[in-house]
């Protein structure tokens, strides 16, 4: 029977606890900022995501966007710059919040790794973006990231579009999940060596496809959804066989969702 890490069975564990925050609480603070991920936990999250990026000297940083003219008001990009320049650059999404968090720090990936540390009770799934596995390569990305990693190993789930690198993780003796914006064939898993702990897939993908039915091919998979932030669509969704939300408005959704059993 699939369990969810920290929340015993997942048949048995509140909706509000079965949610995902979508990089943090982004809905109130920058995305992946230390700041979302902070009050994401504050208000209750067990679960968190971020997003990976690697700097043009190969440091790993949390960043979701191919280039830094949302997030950061910069024309530029976050491979064409070594982690020392990136400094100079903010994470403050001009466009969600104005100049309120213009002093908000690109994190460097060591600085979510002591953060993970206080928080023991919470699972965090690590996006490794495209654009850097392009640039660099599979390789060059685990390098940059596993040895930080080490530490929080059991708290963590590698995730990527890229089956390649969940494989290749998955073979090292990693907890992974893939990521696919089209709803997968039955026998999707059948590319890897063993199958991922998770399936994240685009709620959008869906349509009519009979999850229940589908999961029952791999029911040792838990399936997440992204990105929600309606509640009824959230309730639907975990009725057709959702095991994970994720929510960019971790806190208004787990207030909702508090007293309804899965």
């Amino acid at each position: 029977m699939n369990k969810l890490p920290g929340s015993g069975n997942y048949i048995d564990s509140l909706l509000s606890d079965r949610l995902i925050a979508h990089r943090g609480y982004a809905a109130r603070y920058p995305e992946n900022s230390l700041l979302a991920v902070e009050r994401s936990i504050a208000k209750g999250a067990k679960f968190v995501e971020v997003d990976l990026q690697l700097t043009a000297d190969l440091q790993p940083v949390l960043y979701h966007d191919r280039d830094m003219q949302r997030l950061s008001g910069a024309e530029n990009k976050i491979q064409l710059l070594t982690y020392d320049e990136l400094e100079r650059y903010s994470l403050h999404n001009p466009v969600a919040f104005g100049d309120k968090f213009e002093d908000e720090p690109i994190a460097h990936l060591q600085h979510l790794v002591n953060l993970i540390l206080y928080h023991p009770e919470v699972t965090f799934f690590l996006e490794y973006k495209r654009i850097s596995l392009e640039t660099f390569g599979t390789e060059a990305f685990l390098n940059s990231t596993l040895p930080l990693l080490e530490l929080v190993k059991k708290q963590v789930v590698l995730i990527s579009f890229s089956s390649s690198l969940v494989g290749r993780a998955m073979d090292s003796g990693w907890r992974t999940g893939w990521v696919s914006c089209q709803f997968p064939a039955s026998d999707w898993y059948k590319q890897f060596s063993s199958k991922p702990e998770y399936l994240f897939l685009n709620y959008l993908c869906l349509g009519d496809a009979d999850l229940l039915h589908e999961k029952e091919q791999w029911p040792e998979v838990l399936v997440a959804f992204y990105e929600i932030n309606d509640v009824q669509l959230a309730r639907q969704l975990f009725q057709r066989g959702a095991d994970l939300i994720e929510t960019f408005s971790i806190s208004s959704m787990r207030k909702v969702l508090m007293n309804q059993k899965g």
